[in-house]
């Protein structure tokens, strides 16, 4: 049997959404912030789908293609965004870069899993750990730079 996948929805809207509601006004930094979060939010429901959908890799290595496809639009709706604050235009880049990262792993999975190798389908899962501990991080500043 394969390893498990971690299919926790993505922390960083959830989390960037409790940030939006406790940093009302019109500073710059926060509604820069804001604009982010917003960002973040608009695709919550399809990454958090298509994580989930990735349990079936095992079986159906093409819920990959579909998650591809759900990370490209959330990238290019993000990358689209501009921000003259270069501490959220980092966390931009940072978001951008999970998503790519997340992407790769999947993708690395899909392949495991249609040549049927345990090996590097744990390889794959360990990474995916890792992108999901990296994301940790970014909320992490989010939060307190946005409320600092």
């Amino acid at each position: 049997m394969f390893p498990k996948i971690r299919t926790s929805s993505l922390h960083l809207a959830s989390i960037l959404a409790v940030v939006g509601l406790l940093t009302h006004g019109c500073n710059t930094k926060v509604s820069q912030c804001n604009k982010l979060i917003d960002g973040v939010k608009a695709h919550t429901t399809e990454l958090k789908a298509a994580i989930e959908k990735l349990a079936e890799i095992q079986s159906d290595p093409t819920v990959a293609d579909a998650f591809s496809k759900t990370i490209k639009a959330a990238s290019d709706d993000i990358t689209a965004l501009e921000f003259s604050d270069e501490q959220v235009a980092g966390f931009k880049k940072q978001y951008i870069d999970l998503l790519a990262e997340a992407e790769k792993v999947t993708q690395t999975m899909s392949v495991a899993a249609k040549a049927n190798d345990r090996e590097a389908l744990d390889r794959a899962a360990a990474e995916a750990e890792r992108v999901g501990t990296l994301e940790e991080s970014i909320v992490k500043s989010v939060n307190e730079y946005c409320q600092g």
